[in-house]
């Protein structure tokens, strides 16, 4: 039995292995001509929602400030009624980003 050298192997490895196409049809600039992908159903609505939300935590802000400006009492229930509504808006709006950009990221 013969034994083969490195030479050897790497000669028939590369007869035997299919050879990477090149085409000539996908490259930069075509790709670059091609239409880009459209926004998807999903995408549009997780706008729409993130625009709400995001109006809604404006709002929050807006009526926290000017609770806290008219009657600076942090021991009141209305006080903490309002700072944990505007907690809560705010963890929503950051989950909804969260949400718009992974759809964004999906339709690229």
């Amino acid at each position: 039995m013969k034994e083969w050298n490195d030479e050897q192997w790497r000669e028939l490895f590369d007869r035997h292995t299919p050879q990477p196409r090149h085409d000539k049809w996908f490259t930069r600039r075509v790709m670059n001509r091609l239409p880009r992908k459209r926004w998807s159903l999903e995408t549009k609505v997780s706008l729409v929602i993130l625009v709400l939300v995001m109006v809604i935590c404006m709002a929050l802000c807006v009526a926290f400030a000017r609770e806290l400006a008219v009657n600076p009492c942090w021991s009141c229930p209305g006080t903490w009624v309002m700072y944990g509504a505007l907690t809560v808006a705010c963890i929503l709006f950051a989950a909804q980003v969260n949400s718009f950009c992974r759809s964004i990221y999906d339709a690229s």
